[in-house]
């Protein structure tokens, strides 16, 4: 038959005190009155209560809730939603008989309300366990929710006792405390433990200048960031591409994560591929239009029926008498002859200057080709801005008859060839211009520049997620850089090799090269090409003739005084 306490039933049911009681009281209030690291409310603290339904627990609240009357406080058993609420920085969960996976689905909906806040202190009150693996898994429940702060506070009326549980780490090593006494002792240990060398996964974004990755190096102001949070706080942090609880950049989804702004502004920028240069046929038939160029060769098809069908009228070439001079003496050209000829010279002036100076501004309009650099404009082109998802670009409706969507392999060929625009951040934009297309290896084989309006402001920052165990230390640490100003000297540590190409890429900077003179150098060689020619050809007319002409060529002429010349010096 089994005895029945009559001392430990009056304490079940709450018609008097025990030792275990005050001793949960005490360690209550130590909580309450020495508040973790975080920032703490102007209230001193601020309750979120989920109530017990067990007469001992609810006794012990009653007692600190009439000790501390004065504190904000939120009594909730399940989700509130959007409800506002105080926020927390103390969690009172009283779960006596509740198994470790029914504290988690508590928490769990505690999770979902406005005032959630992982990084404020937890304390789950339960009842004696036997069994240490139903201790362990209430510290796992803190670490699947990101608290880092969290104690459980088990009571053991049987031996005057409540035992506050501390989890040392990762391993679950047990550290307690039995009075109060023992209190400060525990929370040292906690804080010297930092973060125990957790892993903190890190999305491996590639955004200029916060995050650069290549095969031997990662580099960046995010870079430096986590480093040296990493060595404070003692843990780890891994680049990843998943399974990551820091992404690099602001979220608006607020219930899912944790956004901190680091105080500068980017956005998103286009680049637009530079239209080829066109090649000597196409120079040399601009100047005039196509109407015009037909009226020349109008002109040229009466010049030779008139020499060829109005001999008699007409006999002198009127083509080389206005291109090269007189062919005759003057008694030789008949009136009819000397009016056409006045009026193509007349015309011919006109004609020769006007493709002389438009040749000539289209050679230096080439060597600064105009370029696009406003978003209306690119709008009205027909330059395609190349895309693999539509949703990179469904905000700018501006553009959206511009956007041509492609699988990832043409995307990227057509970035190669220069077929199509592209949107990116504008750190990312200035990588690729300045770095990427010096690369003597480059892919890409047509030059890029950067739309100089740019669209799609944002602020610098990252999102963390809500159940991160960091968030907290991630809250002082940006407060610590800020401060030092070390945002800005890691960016100018980042920022400074880039700078340095683009200055001397200005300093070397070529206006005109030989590549810029092709055009000229292909005139230049059917020139004298056709001069040597020519020349070649009388001589070696001459010398078969056997000196029977008598009026020779003026470069005949010549070639025969220098073969006199060298026989009389012989």
């Amino acid at each position: 038959m089994v005895q029945l306490d009559v001392a430990l039933f009056l304490v079940r049911c709450g018609m008097v005190t025990s030792p275990s009681a005050d001793a949960a009281l005490d360690s209550l209030a130590y909580f309450t009155e020495h508040p973790g690291p975080v920032e703490r409310p102007s209230a001193g603290q601020e309750l979120c209560i989920s109530p017990p339904d067990d007469h001992y627990w609810n006794d012990v609240l009653e007692r600190y809730l009439q000790l501390y009357p004065l504190l904000p406080r939120v009594l909730t058993r399940t989700k509130l939603g959007n409800v506002l609420l105080h926020a927390c920085s103390l969690y009172l969960i009283f779960e006596p008989e509740a198994q470790a996976r029914q504290v988690f689905l508590r928490i769990q909906f505690l999770s979902t309300n406005s005032n959630w806040n992982q990084a404020a202190r937890f304390a789950v009150m339960i009842n004696l366990k036997t069994n240490t693996r139903h201790i362990f898994n209430q510290f796992e429940n803190f670490a699947l929710m990101g608290v880092r702060d969290g104690f459980v506070l088990m009571s053991a009326p049987e031996h005057n006792r409540t035992f506050t549980l501390m989890a040392d780490g990762l391993s679950y090593a047990l550290d307690y405390a039995m009075t109060v006494d023992q209190m400060p002792a525990l929370l040292a240990n906690r804080s010297i433990l930092g973060l125990d060398g957790r892993r903190v996964e890190i999305a491996n974004y590639a955004e200029f200048p916060f995050l650069m990755q290549d095969r031997y190096q990662t580099t960046g102001i995010y870079f430096h960031f986590f480093n040296e949070f990493a060595r404070k706080y003692n843990c780890k942090v891994v680049f990843q591409p998943r399974d990551v609880q820091i992404v690099l950049t602001l979220y608006n989804r607020e219930f899912l994560s944790k956004t901190f702004a680091i105080g500068s502004f980017t956005g998103n920028c286009l680049v637009v591929p530079e239209k080829p240069k066109e090649g000597l046929i196409h120079f040399l038939f601009s100047p005039f239009s196509a109407p015009l160029w037909c009226l020349c060769g109008c002109f040229l098809v009466v010049a030779f029926l008139l020499n060829w069908r109005w001999t008699h009228n007409f006999p002198n070439n009127i083509l080389l008498t206005v291109l090269f001079g007189d062919q005759a003496s003057d008694d030789a050209y008949s009136p009819p002859e000397r009016r056409l000829i006045f009026l193509a010279v007349v015309i011919m002036f006109f004609f020769s200057e006007a493709y002389s100076a438009k040749l000539l501004s289209t050679f230096i309009e080439s060597l600064n080709q105009p370029r696009i650099r406003t978003i209306e404009a690119l709008a009205s082109s027909d330059i395609a801005i190349g895309v693999l998802h539509f949703e990179d670009i469904e905000a700018y409706e501006q553009l959206h008859h511009n956007v041509l969507i492609v699988d990832e392999p043409d995307y990227y060929d057509n970035l190669r060839h220069g077929r199509h625009a592209f949107m990116v951040q504008c750190g990312n934009a200035e990588l690729f211009l300045h770095l990427e297309m010096r690369r003597q290896d480059s892919e890409f084989r047509v030059p890029y520049y950067i739309l100089e309006e740019f669209f799609g402001w944002r602020m610098n920052g990252f999102s963390v997620s809500k159940f991160s165990p960091v968030t907290m230390q991630l809250h002082q640490f940006i407060g610590l850089v800020g401060q030092a100003g070390l945002w800005e000297y890691w960016r100018e540590r980042t920022v400074q090799t880039l700078r340095y190409i683009v200055n001397r890429g200005l300093i070397q900077r070529e206006t005109l090269n030989l590549n810029d003179l092709i055009s000229l150098q292909y005139v230049l060689i059917v020139g004298f090409g056709s001069a040597a020619l020519v020349f070649v050809t009388e001589v070696r007319c001459t010398f078969l003739d056997g000196g029977h002409d008598t009026t020779p060529f003026l470069p005949a002429q010549t070639f025969r005084m220098l073969i006199a010349v060298a026989s009389e010096e012989g």
